[in-house]
């Protein structure tokens, strides 16, 4: 009988309607939202209140964890505490609590103490996340010329650290008479290890950078240091962190009239600041400068600043602006004094791993 049909007093006698408990099966982990959808995928980390998870329908997205209801995970997870602890274990998030199941054993938080979550599975390819990207330009008729950018990205996070690695080669040649002739050769590699101290301080236990540019006369540039860095601004939007520290720089030049290699301490400082415009847009101002001796250059300061819009799950388009500045250049043997200011703009398509 319709329940349209039924008499008042029947109603009140029919049993409660329960939502319906899904399967949760292991091969996937579980978000639950405030709105009560269910989604399944893959746990990729919670930090400063912002749980990333990569739907299998929706791809990698970012949910404020004020709004999570329910998580699961088919993985052992590393979750740290506001005290420091850090414990490892298959997790369920429910009912403002934190439960750990390891080795047959349950042990249960309260969820106000939770400060992130990563995988416990060092082999896991979701502890990385990387990206390559290549921009090409070929000219041919008149001037037979050839300009190509490579860089690639690789960062891997755990409760405690950030490591970062970074590498661009960009290139540019012109065949005249068959002969190939060099317009631009430049290559730099930064390396990062941070550990964070708390929600705000870290401390970047090691930072390298190497460093070679054709029109600058610079060989090789070797730097070595240490510093502290601060989370100035750290929500959905945006990101925005600085740094400052010490550091101890050898420089190799192409030709120069000191035979010997220049070397140099250093005060290096900067910023980086990372900007969600929408969904598929994202912003970036990555600065340094390092201030050293006059024969090492003076000043020596690198800017990276463009947008990657996203056009599919795993690919991007990057417009980035490259400017590099030797306030004090060094003059090569025959007296050629190269320009203090290089900029070059590009355009190239990127591939993410996730």
């Amino acid at each position: 009988m319709p329940i349209d049909n039924l008499s008042a007093q029947e109603k009140e006698t029919l049993p409660a309607w329960e939502k319906p408990t899904p399967v949760f099966l292991q091969k996937h982990d579980w978000l639950k939202l405030k709105s009560d959808e269910w989604l399944k995928g893959d746990i990729i980390s919670m930090y400063d209140d912002e749980l990333e998870f990569d739907s299998d329908e929706f791809g990698l997205e970012t949910f404020d964890w004020e709004d999570v209801s329910e998580l699961r995970s088919r993985y052992d997870q590393n979750i740290r505490f506001a005290n420091g602890e850090v414990v490892k274990g298959f997790l369920i998030v429910h009912s403002n609590e934190v439960t750990l199941i390891s080795n047959g054993t349950e042990r249960k938080f309260p969820l106000s103490e939770l400060m992130s979550i990563t995988s416990a599975a060092d082999s896991r390819r979701e502890l990385w996340d990387v990206e390559i990207s290549l921009g090409l330009d070929i000219s041919s008729g008149n001037v037979n010329q050839l300009d190509y950018l490579f860089s690639a990205v690789a960062q891997r996070s755990t409760p405690y650290t950030r490591f970062k690695t970074e590498a661009t080669y960009n290139y540019s040649k012109q065949t005249i008479n068959t002969n190939d002739q060099p317009i631009i050769d430049a290559s730099r590699v930064t390396s990062s290890l941070d550990w964070f101290y708390n929600s705000q301080i870290f401390f970047r236990l090691f930072d390298y950078e190497y460093m070679s540019d054709f029109q600058q006369n610079i060989q090789a540039r070797n730097s070595l240091g240490t510093s502290i860095g601060y989370h100035v601004v750290d929500n959905k939007r945006l990101q925005w962190d600085v740094t400052a520290g010490p550091s101890f720089q050898i420089t190799s030049y192409e030709q120069s009239a000191a035979q010997a290699d220049q070397k140099s301490a250093v005060l290096a400082l900067s910023t980086l600041v990372e900007y969600t415009v929408s969904s598929r847009t994202d912003f970036i101002f990555d600065y340094s400068i390092q201030f050293v001796e006059e024969e090492s250059g003076k000043r020596n300061s690198h800017l990276k600043t463009g947008f990657e819009f996203e056009f599919t799950d795993d690919f991007e388009l990057d417009i980035m602006l490259y400017f590099d500045r030797v306030a004090h250049p060094v003059v090569s043997v025959d007296s050629v004094k190269p320009e203090p200011n290089d900029y070059q703009l590009y355009m190239s398509i990127g591939y993410n791993f996730y």
